[in-house]
């Protein structure tokens, strides 16, 4: 190969390798956060970075990379020659680790323009390298990981296709009535336990977003503890099949809300409406839970096509439009 040639590939191979060692670091930083959580520990203590390599029967180096990462999103804080402690930001932090990489930015350019129409249904890699001006190693990683999230499937040949998400009123309508069927089934199951420490973390951030000012609520925080709060709850029933339809369709509503704004004071209430959830399961109430669980999601239902239309994209609007 010519020495400009091999140059040239070599730099091709950098820029690919790069966004995968980090999108590799934000997936263990992800695992170690949530294997954190379960140690119950608490702002200032140590982080047992030995036993995390032995957790994860990994070396030190990719763990402290990820350990770094954490430290970055504000959840962990290192101190000279004493390695890595729990800071204060760290109660409540169960979402997914945010990775500034190529892909990432790459994977929500391809949601939005999915959920606002100017992406058809059916793409292929070229396409979408061509579209975006990406590496085509990346377009795949980014194409297999909406596989893997249920967003895609691939098809014959080089098509991708995507699958029905909620992304109309119908489709939003039937993921609201299925969770009323499902949610409240949560807190009726025999093995119903509560994670206290996941409980008491839910209410220091639910009771923090209730009191917040409606023009200034922080709305990725808002929608990421109203989450974590139903997948709380569908894992507290310890039945997996319920938890991982729960899960099914927070993934769907993450997605959705890449397009869409929900109005902050319909956040708000919602907080307010989970605490109230919250204090009836822990009491031990547990069907009193259920029919407010049910209230809850009833009472989003109503509200929906009164924020569905402010600031929908395209494909939802065209929807709105034709049910008149």
């Amino acid at each position: 190969m010519p020495p400009r040639s091999a140059a040239r590939s070599r730099r091709s191979r950098s820029r690919v390798a790069a966004p995968r060692r980090s999108a590799t670091r934000a997936t263990l930083a992800e695992r170690i956060l949530a294997w954190l959580h379960q140690q119950d520990l608490n702002p200032g203590d140590h982080v047992p970075e030995r036993l995390a390599t032995e957790a994860f029967h990994v070396s030190r180096t990719p763990v402290r990379a990820a350990l770094a990462l954490l430290t970055e999103q504000g959840l962990l804080e290192r101190r000279d020659q004493r390695g890595f402690f729990i800071a204060d930001g760290f109660s409540g932090s169960r979402g997914p680790v945010a990775a500034e990489t190529p892909d990432s930015a790459l994977h929500d350019a391809i949601l939005r323009d999915r959920f606002s129409k100017r992406l058809e249904a059916d793409v292929t890699a070229a396409h979408l390298a061509r579209r975006y001006t990406a590496p085509r190693a990346i377009v795949l990683h980014v194409l297999n990981r909406l596989q893997k999230d249920g967003i895609v499937e691939r098809a014959l040949g080089q098509r991708w296709v995507f699958l029905p998400a909620l992304d109309s009123l119908r489709s939003q309508e039937d993921s609201h009535r299925f969770r009323l069927i499902l949610e409240p089934a949560a807190f009726l199951q025999p093995g119903f336990a509560l994670d206290p420490k996941r409980a008491r973390d839910l209410k220091v951030a639910l009771r923090d977003l209730a009191q917040q000012d409606a023009r200034h609520l922080d709305l990725k925080r808002a929608l990421d503890v109203d989450i974590s709060f139903h997948e709380a709850m569908g894992d507290a029933s310890n039945n997996r099949f319920l938890s991982d339809a729960i899960r099914r369709q927070s993934r769907l509503r993450r997605l959705a809300t890449t397009s869409m704004q929900v109005p902050p004071a319909r956040l708000i209430e919602s907080c307010r409406e989970h605490l109230v959830i919250l204090e009836a399961a822990e009491a031990g109430d547990l069907t009193r839970a259920a029919e407010l669980m049910r209230e809850h999601l009833a009472a989003s239902l109503r509200a929906r096509p009164g924020f569905v239309n402010r600031g929908a994209p395209p494909m939802l609007r065209a929807s709105l439009m034709g049910t008149r």
